[in-house]
């Protein structure tokens, strides 16, 4: 039994404080901030979350390893994973603060599991240390149970060298194009040689890490499975999985060797240092896995449409598909307000140059926040296409969508929530067909519904949503953000076009964007500018598209003041990509 000497109450208050209890205190904290209005302080502790999450986790566990042993280490943060899991979705309340919802609870994501991969991976940043440490005692360990143990100890291991970029990849999510060589090489099982060694290590079999790859690869695919990524091919999975094993393998071979019957003819010759080679291979590791936790700012997330309207995917990249968008955005300071319209024409079309898995959309997207959950914002759209046979479909959409905060995952991943589509018939394809979203309200609930009207036919609802309490009834209009331009900015309303791959023949006017002004009446956006889809960020990561319309050129009253203000006109000419920035009017 052991006795109450200062140093096991020390042990004790340590092992009851950590790893979970610096992550909550920081999350509350943050929380304070939010209830003083405390902006500033409350965004700089928020955009770090995951970060001190992270760091509680991997520095308490390093402490608790040292304290208990590799088992008892291992099931300590296993229950401070679990009571961060209560604490952060579950004990928190609820409640209304004066006209202002208030929840200290973190988001559950759309399939209800983004609770179960936060704490998953604060589970494996803190268990890692009593994994390296039990590779240490492998003579000291239950033969039956090493590879159990390696198994074990290879998958959190994967976890904590891989999860971003896999994560990101499940949810359709690549780096921007120079950097997606470092995914590519996580992705394909690169980090899998620090598993293999440690796995090694562990089992005293190679098979056994070379298993481990493998199993890694199938359990984590299992557990990401569900992030939602829609047109996103994961075919590259059967590559993936065996790469995986095989990069596991090479770990194994260099903790124990090359096994002496793979020692024949030539390879009997083949006597290297293993300890140099581990070196390099765990630097490697080290390389694109720390490279990870800092490169969070490079990441190329983007939404644009229901595919159902046009199934199949655009251009892919490791399976994410992009878009072509090329977009003016409302160029003023931020306003919220009930109402947003748009007029769309058609001008010319050329049908033929559709494929018949193609379509040329032109409309506009627009913003809205939530009352306590950082990260989480919702996208809406409302668009006109024209398909290759010339049916055209307005569609109204919305997306929730998390930028990678701990508040609402700590992982970034989207859901088309609603979407509603309607074909029409205008007199021809040119017909101007105005689209309107707009909040209104009829106890007990908030919605946003969607309108549309052309020449002989009046304003008709098409679409309607009510959204969670927590969301703010209003759109987001005009520009926000410091710093680097653009990557620094959110353009909150965008009105542009975009097709699922480039399309020569066209050209199409937007109309008079506008919006109803907080005095109540409809006005004009007196200011636009042009946006890119590789920068048309609608809130801090998210873009509509994600690719330049290249070979676009605009007409607009600034060049060319026989156009009236409030007219942008969009035409395929091939050649050149319009300047982001240039001013419309």
């Amino acid at each position: 039994m052991l006795s109450l000497t200062p140093w096991n109450i020390l042990r004790a208050a340590l092992l009851a404080f950590f790893p979970w209890a610096p992550a909550y205190l920081f999350e509350r904290a943050d929380f304070w901030f939010a209830q003083t209005n405390n902006g500033y302080w409350y965004y700089q502790f928020s955009s770090t979350r995951l970060e001190a999450n992270l760091v509680s986790f991997a520095l308490g566990g390093i402490l608790v390893v040292y304290l208990l042993r590799p088992r008892w280490a291992v099931i300590q943060v296993f229950l401070s994973a679990s009571l961060i899991y209560v604490l952060f979705y579950l004990a928190c309340p609820t409640y209304m603060a004066g006209p202002i919802w208030r929840s200290e609870c973190y988001s559950l994501g759309p399939d209800g599991l983004a609770g179960v991969r936060l704490c998953a991976m604060m589970f494996s940043f803190g268990a890692v240390p009593a994994i390296v440490r039990a590779s240490y005692k492998e003579g000291k360990l239950n033969k039956r149970l090493r590879p159990w143990i390696a198994i074990f100890g290879a998958f959190i291991t994967s976890i904590v060298t891989t999860w971003f970029p896999l994560t990101a990849w499940f949810s359709g999510v690549t780096y921007l194009s120079p950097l997606v060589p470092f995914q590519a090489a996580l992705l394909f099982g690169v980090a899998e040689m620090a598993a293999g060694m440690q796995a090694a290590k562990i089992s005293r079999s190679i098979l056994v890490a070379a298993a481990t790859g493998v199993t890694s690869a199938l359990l984590l695919s299992g557990f990401l499975w569900p992030l939602l990524c829609p047109s996103c091919d994961r075919s590259l999975l059967f590559l993936i999985v065996p790469a995986w094993g095989f990069f596991a393998l090479v770990g194994g071979v260099l903790e124990l060797g090359l096994p002496r019957k793979l020692s024949v003819g030539p390879l009997r010759q083949f006597n290297p240092r293993l300890e140099d080679i581990r070196r390099v291979g765990l630097a490697v590791v080290l390389l694109f896995s720390l490279w990870t936790l800092v490169s969070f700012d490079f990441w190329d997330p983007n939404v644009l449409y229901s595919t159902n309207i046009s199934p199949g995917p655009g251009r892919l990249t490791l399976g994410a598909p992009t878009y072509p968008y090329v977009a003016g955005y409302y160029n003023s300071t931020q306003y919220r307000i009930c109402c947003v319209q748009i007029g769309v024409s058609f001008t010319k079309v050329d049908l033929n140059a559709l494929a018949p898995n193609n379509f040329l959309m032109a409309g506009m997207g627009v913003q809205s926040p939530n009352c306590c959950i950082d990260g989480w914002d919702f996208g809406w759209r409302a668009d006109l296409f024209i398909l290759a046979n010339g049916t055209r479909v307005v569609s109204g959409s919305t997306w929730e969508t998390c930028d990678g905060n701990a508040n609402c995952g700590g992982v970034m991943w989207q859901h088309l929530r609603y979407h509603a589509q309607q074909t029409i018939n205008p007199a021809n394809i040119s017909t101007p067909v105005y689209l309107r979203m707009m909040w209104q309200y009829d106890q007990p609930n908030w919605h946003a519904d969607w309108y549309y009207n052309h020449t002989g036919q009046p304003w008709t609802k098409f679409g309607s949503f009510v959204p969670d309490f927590r969301e703010g009834h209003y759109f987001d209009i005009g520009v926000v953000g410091v710093g680097n331009y653009p990557l620094a900015y959110a353009f909150f309303y965008q009105f542009g076009v975009a097709s699922k791959t480039p399309v020569p023949g066209w050209s199409v006017q937007l109309l008079y964007p506008s919006f109803v002004h907080p005095d109540g009446s409809w006005r004009l956006m007196e200011r636009a500018n042009i946006i890119q889809g590789w920068h048309s960020y609608w809130k801090a990561n998210y873009r509509w598209g994600g690719e330049p319309y290249n070979g676009v050129s605009a007409q607009a009253n600034a060049s060319d003041n026989t156009v009236s203000i409030g007219i942008l006109q969009l035409t395929y000419s091939g050649t050149g990509t319009l300047p982001e920035k240039t001013v419309l009017w």
